[in-house]
């Protein structure tokens, strides 16, 4: 391995993460006037899977539970999230969208995928496959290291 090589992984990721970040300023896809970026995050995971533990939120998230309560707290003070007690374990809580959670997941998804769909038809058709294996490799080695 080159020793330039880890470098220029590091600075190319880093471009792409500030790349990202300007996704909630320049195309509303988290709704950055009316969510924080944890509070997007956990309403789009609540959106894919309808409902969800406290527990299992703050996995997905890789949050401690502490935060990912405190996020929860703050989409249903907005109006976003609802806390349901759990049939199964009274100390737990399931966590689903409101119906106006569900209008801003659908436009947060809707918005993203016309953002990305942008981006991919930016990529020359042969080497789409590429990019998106390459990215699958990225993300499992992030998994190998923790």
């Amino acid at each position: 391995m080159n020793r330039a090589q880890p470098k220029q992984f590091r600075e190319q990721i880093r471009i792409l993460e500030r790349k990202l970040g300007l996704l909630k300023k320049n195309n509303g896809s988290c709704c950055a006037e009316v969510l924080t970026l944890a509070q997007c995050h956990a309403l789009v995971e609540i959106g894919r899977v309808e409902t969800i533990s406290l527990k299992d939120l703050s996995v997905i998230l890789a949050i401690d539970m502490s935060t990912t309560s405190r996020t929860v707290d703050g989409l249903v003070k907005k109006g976003y999230v609802q806390r349901i007690p759990s049939l199964e374990d009274r100390r737990s809580v399931n966590i689903s969208l409101t119906e106006s959670g569900i209008i801003i997941f659908e436009t947060i998804e809707s918005n993203n995928n016309a953002f990305f769909a942008g981006i991919f038809t930016n990529i020359p058709n042969d080497e789409k496959m590429n990019v998106l294996h390459a990215l699958d490799v990225i993300l499992a080695a992030f998994d190998q290291d923790n």
